[in-house]
């Protein structure tokens, strides 16, 4: 089990810093301030071991990996320190003092807020599904387009799910809209994958509908990069976005290079991979390929070098020795056919009448 260990403090009560109420906890979302205000409580009387970990997850009901978030977020917002000793050790000391102002202004410049969710998906009655479609038209219209979309009527099942993306995992309608399209436009209109694309949104941090467009951009670039090689799917898996990132982000590689090299791999290979087409990519990197035009140059070059090697090696072969022509050298004979025909019959002869 993991445990974290605090600086000691007892007292009848827990004082929660001004500071952190008027400056902190406005702009910080609900569930970091109630892994704050949770922590702070339980750092009152910690016991020998210390604050186990797995207890606050259970009693919080979220993720060990979204409180460890919110401990990360307020430990750069310098509000607490929270370092990790172990994978499964932790310290945590509480600020009394609140943070410089200029510390705080650099630091949460680079932070990238994700919402907490609790770990399973709430339960709703029909009467609350009913109640909200009576009372909020964007969920009621939400309801009509996704039947739309997926060309049935949602059942009561489905209207939950459909419900918890914006309760529970709180997306705006639009950015459900657009995820129930996305969907859809792949012939994956099951409610239980739905929700799981939906999970996956929201832990890559695409909270609205202008990010989940711009992942929707790249996704469509490098499914375009896998048809190329023959390799079409619906999904991409973590070793397919850390390949395709490498060319078209680190090495900068426009769209129609990488394609390019896709199509020199089938034509090469008989299995055409990610790696192969890596090799390739690696290759062109180091030659400092940026257009369609370098490829065939080095094409040129590489077919040049291949007929030089060919003709070098033709100059060193040893001639074979002409075998037709020591044949042709030979004395011939001229036979008598027909003198060899009569001897022939003769001996035949001479065997039927019994001769010799």
């Amino acid at each position: 089990m993991a445990y974290i260990k605090t600086g000691c403090f007892t007292t009848n009560f827990i004082q929660v810093p001004q500071w952190f109420i008027t400056d902190y906890m406005p702009k910080a979302l609900s569930g970091y301030t109630k892994v704050y205000l949770y922590l702070l409580a339980l750092s009152a009387h910690p016991t020998n071991k210390g604050i186990c970990l797995e207890d606050v997850c259970s009693a919080l009901d979220m993720l060990h990996s979204e409180v460890i978030q919110a401990l990360k977020y307020w430990d750069e917002q310098k509000v607490l320190v929270f370092k990790e000793e172990s994978p499964e050790s932790f310290q945590l000391d509480f600020m009394v003092e609140p943070p410089t102002s200029h510390s705080n202004s650099t630091e949460s410049k680079n932070i990238t807020i994700k919402p907490i969710i609790q770990q399973t998906r709430p339960e709703y009655s029909i009467d609350e599904i009913n109640l909200y479609k009576d009372n909020s038209q964007d969920f009621s219209n939400l309801v009509k387009v996704t039947e739309r979309y997926l060309g049935r009527l949602l059942s009561f099942t489905d209207q939950k799910v459909l419900y918890s993306f914006y309760d529970w995992l709180h997306m705006p309608f639009n950015l459900i809209e657009y995820l129930i399209e996305y969907c859809a436009s792949m012939n994956r209109t099951g409610m239980h994958y739905i929700e799981k694309v939906a999970i996956n949104w929201v832990d890559e941090g695409i909270l609205t509908l202008e990010q989940a467009k711009a992942k929707m951009a790249v996704d469509k670039r490098y499914f375009k990069i896998l048809n190329a090689l023959g390799a079409a799917r619906n999904t991409l898996t973590p070793v397919d976005k850390k390949y395709m990132s490498k060319w078209l982000d680190t090495y900068h590689f426009s769209l129609e290079i990488v394609l390019a090299a896709c199509n020199k791999a089938v034509t090469q290979s008989n299995k055409p991979s990610l790696n192969y087409v890596d090799t390739i990519l690696t290759s062109w990197h180091n030659d400092n390929v940026k257009t369609l035009d370098d490829i065939k140059a080095l094409d040129k070059v590489f077919e040049s070098k291949k007929l030089m090697g060919a003709q070098a090696n033709k100059s060193f072969v040893t001639p074979l020795p002409n075998k037709v022509a020591k044949f042709n050298e030979m004395d011939s004979r001229d036979w008598d056919f027909d003198e060899m025909e009569r001897l022939e019959r003769e001996y035949i002869e001479r065997k039927l009448n019994g001769g010799s």
